[in-house]
């Protein structure tokens, strides 16, 4: 409908009672019909339950504050993400420096242990070996073959696992059995050298809807290193 056909169809109108519907089909034909008969904005009162009789002006104008206020909150939230995500990137890129000057395996566990546990707030990491050409530590080791439970249980044909864990399969990695989500990440060239696992408090942290761009290239780095210094023996 045109605007002269919507302003015809007033017209023709006449005497007869006028629809909601076209009243609604002539203003949104005219969008300028508060612009040429401004005195209506201030006579038209809507009813609001809690509010009374208000304004057309003044509902919009707590309209638009509504919205404006929402704009602000979600810029906040954006700023506010990107502040944690450019952190976490920091925290991953000397990280990367750290393991590269790393020459024992407890010196790329503390390193692991500053970047996760300090700086991320993950309270939990474990770095764990399914075979090994050295004696090493018990904090290095899975008892027995316990780890084949949560690789036949959480990894399937990834290689990183984000998600929760039972109690009995937090055992096998962590002393605080109160973690909510977990991030596994299996190493080396066929993922049959250890793994990586760190835990984190809030059960949303870690998510299989997650992008692990960042993960994937510590477990690569990883999968380098580590080898060198098992046959090294350091």
């Amino acid at each position: 409908m045109t605007k002269q056909d919507s302003t015809a169809e007033l017209k023709s109108a006449g005497s007869e009672r006028l629809d909601d519907t076209l009243i609604v089909e002539y203003l949104q034909e005219n969008p300028d019909f508060f612009d040429r008969n401004p005195e209506l904005l201030t006579r038209i009162n809507l009813r609001h339950h809690n509010e009374g009789s208000v304004s057309l002006v003044e509902r919009q104008q707590r309209i638009l504050r509504t919205q404006i206020a929402e704009l602000q909150e979600e810029i906040t939230e954006l700023m506010s993400n990107a502040r944690r995500n450019e952190m976490i990137f920091r925290g991953y890129s000397a990280l990367y420096v750290d393991l590269l000057r790393c020459e024992t395996l407890t010196e790329v566990l503390d390193s692991l242990r500053t970047t996760f546990q300090q700086q991320l707030a993950l309270p939990e990491l474990t770095l764990k070996f399914f075979d090994s050409p050295i004696s090493l530590p018990e904090q290095f080791t899975f008892a027995a073959d316990t780890h084949k439970q949560l690789l036949s249980k959480r990894f399937g044909d990834s290689s990183v696992y984000l998600g929760r864990l039972t109690q009995e399969e937090q055992r096998l990695l962590f002393q605080d059995t109160k973690v909510e989500s977990v991030a596994l990440v299996l190493l080396g060239r066929d993922q049959q050298l250890g793994m990586l696992a760190f835990g984190s408090k809030d059960p949303s942290h870690f998510d299989p809807s997650m992008d692990y761009l960042l993960i994937n290239q510590l477990q690569a780095l990883l999968s380098v290193i580590l080898p060198i210094m098992l046959k090294s023996g350091t």
